[in-house]
């Protein structure tokens, strides 16, 4: 009888591990969700305290903690090109929706349509689910009025593209390099569509000894034009319009032809916890953290329910340029960098 009872004890302690076992395993494999637990690994182009403040909301509403690695857009699509087959990152914030065209066409991402994105316009979201708009943002010319007074008193502020190449603004204009900048190949990518390759090319060459410098960084020539360090910044406007509101003495200007940037979300391809990058998807998609970023970034939402934010611009009322294609900037875009390249 104790044998049995034995034997009988034996097996039920064996059948107790081995589901404890399976259920470790389906946990891990996400069957029950286990696999959106954790920690996500998140690449952005956002600036990194925003990106921080949507980050730090999904884990409070989720409980899935996160890494976050800050990267201008040039240097986040190489490292995913280069990661590929070995992701490092689960998923991709922000950065012109062109790049994002650049991944799916490199099979760097993961398709999957959130029920979230049912409201995004058709043209600021990928019909296969490889990337979905969060945001609009145009390109501008920003101003240091403070040092634009000190240099060309009350002369009038230029409204276009082309009155930049003044020989007056030598040295007086930031610009990021296009080659690393998703903000500075909006720019010229949108010219390109605007007037042609070879008009664009030879702007850009007569643009150059006008520029103080070229930085990796889209939002660097904003910041340093609000310090003084030279009177113009070539920036998207919500950069401009952060300055602004900080108390900066920053006035901005989209010009015709400028081109916009449609923010891309998307989840990287074979990413260790793909599960949780669905879920931030998700997260991302709805109302509040469009209005957290619009707030905190000053750019305008994609989707319709989100305001603009308490002294943000409606960019319906600019001149940006309503034609410009990302589809087409994305396929252009090794392209146009080379011959950029070879511009000194």
């Amino acid at each position: 009888m104790d044998r049995k009872k034995s034997n009988t004890s034996i097996t039920i302690v064996s059948v107790i591990v081995v589901v404890l076992v399976a259920g470790f395993f389906l946990y891990k494999s996400g069957v029950f969700g286990g696999a959106a637990k954790g920690k996500i690994t998140v690449y952005s182009i956002f600036q990194e305290e925003d990106a921080r403040k949507l980050l730090d909301k999904f884990k409070a509403e989720t409980g899935i903690d996160y890494d976050v690695l800050r990267l201008p857009t040039g240097e986040a699509v190489t490292r995913l090109q280069t990661e590929m087959g070995k992701p490092q990152a689960d998923f991709l914030m922000g950065g012109p929706a062109d790049s994002h065209e650049v991944l799916k066409i490199a099979g760097a991402l993961e398709t999957y349509i959130s029920p979230n994105a049912k409201d995004v316009p058709d043209n600021m979201k990928d019909k296969d689910g490889f990337w979905t708009g969060f945001y609009l943002n145009p390109v501008a010319i920003g101003i240091n009025e403070q040092r634009w007074k000190e240099k060309y008193a009350a002369a009038p502020y230029p409204q276009t593209f082309q009155e930049l190449l003044d020989p007056k603004f030598k040295g007086e204009i930031g610009m990021a390099d296009p080659a690393t900048s998703g903000t500075a190949y909006t720019a010229v990518a949108s010219l390109a569509q605007v007037w042609g390759k070879d008009e664009m090319l030879k702007y850009v060459a007569k643009l150059l000894p006008n520029l103080k410098e070229r930085p990796k960084s889209g939002t660097e020539p904003i910041q340093k034009a609000a310090k003084g360090e030279y009177t113009i910044g070539i920036t998207f406007l919500g950069d401009q319009i952060k300055l602004k509101n900080q108390g900066n003495p920053i006035v901005s200007i989209v010009p015709e032809a400028a081109g916009y940037e449609v923010g891309g979300l998307a989840i990287i391809k074979g990413g260790g916890n793909t599960a949780a990058a669905k879920k931030l998807m998700d997260f991302m998609l709805t109302n509040e953290p469009g209005q957290l970023y619009t707030e905190s970034a000053f750019s305008s939402s994609v989707k319709p329910t989100v305001p603009i934010p308490k002294g943000g611009i409606d960019i319906k009322t600019t001149k940006y340029n309503k034609t410009y294609s990302l589809w087409k900037a994305a396929e252009q875009r090794k392209e146009l960098q080379d011959a950029l390249k070879d511009l000194k």
